[in-house]
């Protein structure tokens, strides 16, 4: 593979510049498309794409709208949908040809299944498999931290946002900078560490707050069904607060010939705590995937 990826912009379907880098050979056999999470960007991956030790193939990771380099759009285009037609577009523009493995990490696992919804024809044609890291379909206000997305408090904080996004994203870096502070002797998974970490990124405080809203109202299950007919990982830590790995249990239980990894003592930021697990869990995907029939008549 080249040193570096070469980077790309591509054209959203409502015009939003989105960021992308392309890494390996163009005749490469098969390429693995990387989804990043919830205010991160493409880079979320690189620990685990540096890890692959499968051969011959080629990868694609982006900043999604609102993340990275990629640009913001509509404030009303932060849903799933919209997500997922970005993807369908980076697809098309930078992967025309050739089978396809999607690896979606958190927000990026949610993404994955809803552009499964939208083009379930793809599935088993141009799309061999699908990595689910650290994820869920739906139900994330039934327990973990996800519970406080319909907390009063974050519709106040929806319409603040919406009224006074300057002052909003000042508070939002400022609260990012106090508890990052206070959570430096805490536990890498506690709740302070994990929301400082949040609120100091570089992602807007809009971008933060639409996609929150999504999540409260996240419903892929419907999604999985299409992805019996492929080869699928579904992987998470056992010790995650913020996605708990019933979400990826529940996701493997309806797909008997997934396999479901448990990365043992594992937070949600398994792909820079555990990348080495995660890459292997990707590697032998990438070896079903080559052995499946799809692969060897497409």
């Amino acid at each position: 593979m080249p040193d570096s990826p070469s980077r790309f912009t591509v054209a959203a379907d409502d015009g939003v510049p989105l960021v992308a880098y392309v890494d390996g050979p163009a005749d490469a056999e098969l390429t693995v498309v990387f989804v990043h999470g919830h205010c991160q960007d493409s880079s979320c991956w690189d620990g685990v794409g540096n890890r692959l030790g499968a051969p011959g193939i080629r990868t694609v990771s982006y900043d999604q709208r609102g993340h990275g380099r990629s640009g913001i759009g509509d404030v009303e285009s932060f849903t799933f949908d919209q997500l997922a037609r970005d993807l369908d577009s980076v697809l098309r523009a930078l992967v025309p040809r050739g089978p396809v493995v999607l690896a979606g990490y958190s927000m990026g696992g949610m993404v994955s299944l809803a552009y499964a919804r939208l083009h379930p024809g793809s599935i088993g044609t141009r799309i061999a498999g699908f990595a689910l890291v650290s994820t869920a379909a739906g139900g994330l206000t039934d327990g973990g931290v996800g519970r406080y997305l319909t907390h009063p408090a974050a519709s106040f904080l929806h319409r603040a946002v919406l009224r006074a996004p300057r002052t909003m994203e000042r508070s939002k870096r400022a609260g990012g900078a106090v508890c990052t502070m206070l959570g430096r002797r805490r536990p890498a998974e506690s709740w302070l560490r994990m929301l400082g970490m949040v609120l100091a990124n570089e992602t807007s405080v809009v971008t933060w707050s639409r996609l929150l809203a999504a999540f409260a109202v996240l419903d892929e299950f419907d999604a999985i069904g299409a992805l019996t007919g492929v080869p699928v990982v579904v992987a998470a830590g056992t010790a995650d607060r913020f996605v708990p790995i019933a979400h990826s249990e529940m996701i493997a239980s309806h797909l008997p010939g997934a396999e479901l990894v448990r990365i043992p003592g594992a937070g949600h930021r398994v792909l820079s705590e555990s990348a080495g697990m995660v890459a292997g869990a990707l590697d032998s995907l990438l070896e079903r995937v080559r052995n499946a029939t799809l692969f060897a008549t497409g």
